[in-house]
């Protein structure tokens, strides 16, 4: 056991302990593992403070402990020259690459949190990046996708960088310290030894092994696996399937293993990938800290500040609302200018904070507040207006408004079907005294047109009432009705619809009684995806009608706002169960649960086959096992449910079961026969087909299949030793496992 500079009480003050730096080896007799320096008569407390001081200035030491060698052996310090101590840890590094410019990471940097309020911060260690999130380092690096300050947006090049910078957990940010090393150089873990090259454990699904070894990679503990006797891999490492070769869901220990290996020893041990170093950044501390010594010139994307500092040539700038970041950059070099002329896209009117530190060199945090104050607009009255001469070319689809207004160019309009908002939109900027007005179809009726001025003020909106008689489009044959939303956000919507010859579909999204979204649709299918700009949080309604025929208005309610629930991932695959849906809820806040969905082939019907709550973890990995797939393409969505009833829909996954699954073969390796197992959705005859190593058939034998269960015994008595291939053809469905013959 190694002891790094024993602290201990001496005469009054705490003092490493002292010995000649300059010798190899020193020797201390004491019968205590405690080494406490005392004062003499020889030096005074005074003199031996002075010595300690610079003693630690010269030089590292280590003092080994006897009793981990021998019983009768003293004590020993051993000085470290310059040369054989460690390079300084440090707290800034620089990983990949953004804009063409390195990416600094500081250890300790808030990067936003997640919708449930869990921080989100850097990690430096051993210049390796980590990422802190509500306190522990994460298992998950791509939670950085979903922090609110948008530091990592969803991006293929955030992806790459996160990918080759971010280390996910690892012994070395584990709770405890589990590692230990014996004199004779063997790695411990919990206080037993992990013999290199030594079996775990063995993992078994579906008839296939895979053996797991401990493997002594570069000083650092891996887990290697062998997917099979015939896998001559050294360099395949996973530590995925240790978690059920633990718990024994699939697999087992080995004997010596049986009861000892934890998940706690394997997480606080073993390395799951090789980690991922950064290039430690040398600290270049300003010989002082800035300040703010004045703000003006505040414009909405604009301000002037200046500063002092000496020795500062360029700053790191951030304007803050509260903690959000909203603005930030870095200066030019300034030279010995104390001015900043700062450029920002647009703020609104409000209370910031500006902050600036060093950028030519490490310092702290100056910052000071500010306001933007509203704008001063001065809008002039109309002249001779508005108001609406004649409406003419009146069609379905448009009219042409004539306006009376000498300063008028520029309006917005609606159209009223009493006091509902039926279509709206704005002029732009004119150039006469005439527009154009374009629209979905509206149906045979009386209207109000109304135009508001927007470039001069005007006492009332300008108002005049028509009348449409002329919608000649055929009555639709059935449909479009409006069965339910798929999907929906700020600037997207699917829906699912029931119709017969609808070519197009008009919509519109309603605020209330008034229509502030509208264009129309093509289908290519039962369920289009309409597109249209951003809208607030808030509560809305989508109606559709017929574009291309005539039909009534079907109509559904959604809400625009915060996900109570964050799914990260959500995937589907066939098991010998039926089809097994797994997701990831990475973030939450108020979410009750889930109800999966389920879509026929054609996408028409949808059922809910079950519902799940969220766990008292909350996030975390979720599964749910359809047992009854449907033949051909299933579709599968969740519809993720607030506490308030409020809901929003996930993505929609697509899996074919197909017929045969859970095809296992046992015993594997196998003497005289193997036992062909698996299930099917239909019965049927088949055949089952065996192939040698080189890929020649060399047997086959027919078998009748049942729908459910299915065990079928094949004879290979005959069969010489080595490695052959099974096939079973159903339905046009193949199936191949692998067995090796031993006798």
């Amino acid at each position: 056991m190694n002891f790094l500079l024993k602290l201990a009480l001496a005469g009054g003050f705490i003092s490493p302990l002292a010995a000649a730096p300059h010798s190899a080896t020193g020797e201390l007799v004491t019968s205590t593992e405690a080494v406490i320096v005392t004062s003499t008569e020889e030096k005074n407390k005074e003199t031996i403070k002075k010595d300690l001081i610079e003693l630690a200035g010269q030089a590292s030491y280590t003092i080994r402990n006897p009793y981990a060698e021998a019983v009768d052996k003293p004590f020993t310090i051993e000085a470290k020259t310059m040369d054989q101590m460690p390079a300084p840890l440090a707290t800034k590094v620089t990983c990949g690459t953004r804009n063409g410019q390195p990416v600094v990471w500081t250890d300790g940097e808030y990067l936003g949190q997640t919708n449930d309020g869990k921080q989100a911060y850097t990690k430096i260690v051993e210049n390796r990046i980590y990422f802190n999130w509500g306190g522990t380092v994460a298992d998950n690096i791509f939670v950085l996708f979903y922090l609110d300050l948008g530091k990592f947006p969803n991006t293929t090049d955030n992806d790459a960088l996160i990918k080759q910078c971010v280390n996910p957990v690892d012994p070395s940010t584990a709770a405890n310290n589990l590692l230990g090393k014996t004199n004779d150089g063997k790695i411990t873990c919990n206080g037993l030894v992990m013999e290199n090259g030594e079996l775990l454990g063995t993992f078994v699904d579906n008839g296939a092994y895979t053996y797991q070894y401990t493997k002594y990679v570069d000083g650092r503990l891996r887990v290697m696996i062998k997917q099979g006797a015939d896998d001559t891999r050294t360099d395949n490492y996973s530590m995925g399937l240790l978690p059920e070769t633990i718990n024994g869901t699939k697999g087992y220990l080995s004997d010596k293993w049986r009861g000892r290996l934890t998940l706690e020893m394997v997480n606080g041990c073993y390395w799951p990938i090789v980690p991922k170093s950064a290039t430690p950044l040398v600290e270049n501390n300003c010989p002082a800290n800035p300040t703010v010594s004045g703000i003006s010139a505040i414009q909405q994307t604009s301000l002037r500040f200046t500063f002092t500092g000496n020795g500062i040539s360029a700053l790191k700038w951030r304007i803050k609302s509260g903690n959000s970041v909203l603005r930030d950059g870095t200066t030019p070099d300034l030279g010995s200018n104390k001015t900043v002329n700062l450029s920002y896209g647009s703020l609104n009117p409000g209370n910031y904070t500006l902050e600036i530190e060093g950028a030519s060199c490490t310092s702290g945090t100056a910052s000071r507040q500010f306001t933007i104050q509203e704008p001063v607009v001065v809008i002039p009255d109309c002249q001779g207006g508005p108001s609406v001469t004649t409406l003419r070319n009146l069609s379905s689809t448009g009219l042409t408004v004539d306006f009376a207004g000498t300063n008028l160019r520029n309006f917005s309009w609606r159209i009223l079907e009493g006091a509902s908002s039926v279509a709206n939109g704005s002029t732009g900027v004119l150039n006469s005294n005439t527009a154009n007005i374009s629209y979905n179809y509206l149906q045979n009726g009386t209207y109000t047109f109304e135009m508001k001025a927007l470039d001069c003020k005007a006492a009332s909106v300008a108002t005049k009432n028509f009348t449409l008689s002329g919608d000649t489009r055929p009555t639709c044959k059935r449909g479009p009705t409006l069965q339910t939303l798929l999907s929906s956000d700020e600037r997207s919507l699917s829906f699912l619809f029931d119709g017969d010859e609808v070519y197009s579909i008009n919509w519109k999204i309603m605020a209330g009684n008034n229509a502030i979204r509208q264009s129309s649709v093509s289908p290519q299918n039962n369920h289009p995806v309409i597109q249209y700009d951003q809208l607030q949080n808030g509560s809305y309604t989508v109606m559709i009608e017929g574009g291309s025929c005539k039909s009534d208005v079907s109509s559904a309610s959604f809400t625009i706002g915060p996900l109570p629930i964050y799914v990260a991932n959500f995937v589907g695959e066939t098991v010998e169960e039926g089809v097994k849906l797994s997701w990831e809820v990475v973030s939450e806040q108020d979410g009750k649960e889930f109800e999966v969905m389920r879509y026929d082939s054609e996408m028409k019907n949808a059922e809910v086959l079950g519902k799940v709550s969220l766990s008292d973890q909350r996030t975390g990995w979720y599964h749910f096992v359809d047992q009854s797939p449907l033949l051909g393409i299933n579709y599968y969505q969740l519809k993720q449910i607030d506490v308030d009833g409020t809901f929003t829909k996930s993505k929609i996954v697509s899996v074919n079961p197909g017929i045969i699954r859970g095809t296992v073969v046992a015993p594997n390796p196998a003497q005289d026969y193997v036992d062909l197992q698996f299930s099917s959705r239909t019965s049927g005859k088949s055949e089952v087909v065996i192939y040698n190593a080189a890929g020649v058939a060399i047997g086959k034998s027919p078998i009748q299949i049942s729908e459910g269960k299915n065990v079928h015994r094949v004879n290979i008595k005959r069969l010489v030793n080595g490695s052959y291939f099974m096939k079973i053809s159903h339905n046009g469905e193949l199936s191949s496992l692998r067995f090796t013959k031993m006798d």
